[in-house]
């Protein structure tokens, strides 16, 4: 009987060990977010990253969802989604290293909307008279002051924004529902380019004659080049000075550009060819 228990004791020990270590990114991002405190979080933090927030700096009443998003054998981003009780979603992303154990070194999430989340909720609240109102006040805007100048651009300007500050969710959702106008303007824009052989230094503007149909799926730009996605198509959605949401589309996977805290914080794909990103 005694050496029943201890053997059971073994597990107990064993289980307790191994439930406390971090043997992937992922296990380790999920750990210092658990609820608990994570004792040997020191160990496991370099860069600028210093321990906060964690599991512990997060409401009793949050949910929380974790993703990889990419790995080699030296660096891993995961992708950690917070929900609150009314459902609303906030995306980040942990980027770590491998050092002697794997260290979390960067917490990143799309900056500076404030200003745009403050845009859409005033849009999002106005009555048909107001919306009217400013379109009539705009026939007489010669400084080009006036936020809309007519409903279209009311409802491209509402969605656009709604967009910037949407969850990953809701991004890769608005994605696959207009799915065949992106690959529509994709396979037209295709046919007048060709982005291998595009000069990867200098970022253009691509499918202006398609305005009107990106405008529709709330894009509000398409480009190719650049030191940031080189050969990709870059529809980008918008955001405030670097720090910019949109989807790429690529013809080779092998193309894929890296994730940086600095610069890409995140890319995931969500069709063949195309991605959704995030920068700062």
């Amino acid at each position: 009987m005694k050496q029943i228990l201890y053997i059971f004791t073994l597990i107990l020990l064993s289980t307790a060990y191994c439930q406390g270590q971090a043997e992937s990114p992922l296990d380790l991002v999920k750990i210092i977010f658990a609820k608990d405190s994570f004792p040997d979080l020191e160990k496991h933090i370099t860069g600028e990253y210093n321990g906060h927030p964690n599991g512990t700096d997060l409401p009793t009443n949050v949910k929380t969802d974790f993703l990889l998003l990419g790995q080699n054998e030296k660096k891993a981003v995961i992708n950690l989604t917070i929900t609150d009780s009314l459902g609303h979603q906030f995306d980040t992303y942990l980027h770590l290293k491998k050092e002697d154990v794997w260290k979390v070194t960067a917490f990143r999430a799309l900056a500076m909307t404030g200003m745009i989340e403050e845009i859409h909720q005033e849009l999002k609240s106005m009555t048909k008279s107001q919306i009217d109102t400013i379109i009539e006040l705009s026939k007489n805007d010669t400084l080009g002051y006036s936020m809309f100048k007519s409903y279209e651009d009311y409802k491209y300007e509402l969605g656009k924004t709604g967009l910037i500050i949407a969850s990953d969710h809701e991004l890769i959702s608005h994605f696959k529902k207009n799915k065949s106008d992106f690959d529509s303007i994709k396979n037209s824009i295709l046919l007048e380019i060709d982005p291998l052989n595009i000069n990867q230094e200098r970022e253009i503007r691509v499918g202006e004659n398609l305005k009107t149909n990106y405008k529709s799926v709330f894009i509000s730009s398409i480009t190719i080049g650049g030191f940031q996605f080189d050969n990709a198509l870059n529809f980008v959605i918008g955001g405030m000075l670097d720090n910019t949401v949109g989807y790429i589309f690529l013809l080779k996977k092998e193309d894929v550009p890296l994730m940086n805290p600095s610069r890409i914080i995140m890319i995931r794909e969500i069709a063949d060819g195309w991605y959704l990103y995030k920068t700062t």
